[in-house]
């Protein structure tokens, strides 16, 4: 029996409400795990999140920056874990970046970007560059044919 393609997918914090429902569509469509940072594999927020969004948590305080080690660690392993990162990029976010550069460049996997930094030379060098989500879907589609994956 095939497997399903494992998908890590990258977003600023910002953009994790929206992301939260497109993974949901793309989950349903393509038949595919997705690995959303922001929320564990229940799609429930993880805690720090949480208390984020009632206004408990500032992004960046010092309980988050302690916690910091243990979130770059887990997403490290995340991507490890996945086949393929998609990536989000329509502005600037350091997270984003460094998970784009990790699963691209250091673990030579299939990273595709929806950005606006087109023709970038970091994000050539490390990424596919998408316009629209229909062309990552379609990406997606492709891979999983190609890589044989239900």
């Amino acid at each position: 029996m095939r497997r399903r393609l494992k998908i890590y997918l990258s977003h600023p914090l910002g953009l994790r409400h929206e992301i939260k429902e497109w993974a949901k569509e793309l989950e349903e469509k393509l038949r595919v795990r997705i690995y959303n940072p922001f929320y564990d594999v229940r799609a429930r927020k993880r805690k720090g999140i949480a208390l984020f969004d009632r206004g408990k948590l500032r992004p960046y305080s010092m309980e988050e920056k302690r916690k910091s080690e243990e979130i770059v660690e887990r997403n490290l392993e995340a991507i490890r874990n996945c086949d393929v990162l998609i990536a989000v990029l329509p502005y600037p976010s350091i997270g984003t970046i460094m998970e784009i550069f990790y699963s691209g460049y250091v673990l030579q996997k299939p990273t595709l970007v929806l950005a606006y930094l087109k023709g970038h030379p970091w994000l050539n060098t490390v990424a596919r560059i998408y316009n629209t989500r229909k062309e990552v879907v379609n990406e997606i589609r492709r891979i999983r044919e190609v890589m044989n994956y239900e």
